[in-house]
């Protein structure tokens, strides 16, 4: 049977202050800045995909190994609670996993941009993987994920978005929509906090 899923191209994630979540995925993960995109209300179209009326947003696409990240900030319809009061036993889209090559350096890195453990770490190995639940600034759950060395899904066995390059945004580079339209492409040099 062929499927007619391709993989998932990317998970997004809402957080209050937009800029704090880019620099907190490009130092813990690596992630980079691919493309920007923003609308403010009366967008019918963007209202219409995303299911509600009067939104307004902005956002960042970051591309990382094997997947994209996408941050919003929504500045309309304010946010109904805090990611911080989700816990991994409620209903819906509960954590988002990364798998790493080395657990504690990630951890330390996660751990020194403001994120957090959610309980003390353990010695437990399931499978013989170094796994543990945290938060990131926001309150979301992530959990983190080290396979066995020998695991033939550790990363650097796996292709993905990292060799995909046709449609990725060049090297110092990012793509921009504003309102719902493609604005062109424009230099890394531009985004806030840039150097």
């Amino acid at each position: 049977m062929t499927s007619l899923v391709c993989g998932i191209h990317h998970v997004g994630i809402n957080v209050p202050d937009l800029e704090a979540g880019r620099r907190f995925y490009e130092t813990v993960f690596g992630f980079e800045v691919i493309g920007v995109d923003n609308w403010d209300e009366g967008n019918a179209d963007v209202n219409a995909y995303v299911g509600m009326d009067e939104s307004s947003a902005d956002s960042y696409m970051l591309r990382g190994a094997n997947t994209y990240l996408e941050i919003w900030r929504y500045r309309t319809p304010p946010s109904r609670f805090s990611a911080a009061d989700r816990r991994a036993s409620d209903h819906g889209y509960t954590h988002l996993c990364f798998q790493v090559n080395d657990f504690d350096a990630v951890l330390e890195k996660f751990l020194a941009a403001g994120g957090s453990l959610i309980k003390p770490l353990t010695d437990a190995r399931p499978g013989g993987a170094k796994i543990h639940y945290c938060r990131d600034p926001f309150g979301n759950i992530i959990e983190l994920l080290e396979m066995p060395e020998k695991s033939i899904t550790r990363l650097g066995n796996l292709p993905g978005i990292a060799e995909e390059g046709a449609r990725a945004a060049p090297t110092g580079r990012y793509y921009a929509l504003e309102n719902g339209r493609f604005e062109g492409m424009r230099d890394k040099a531009t985004l806030p906090g840039a150097e």
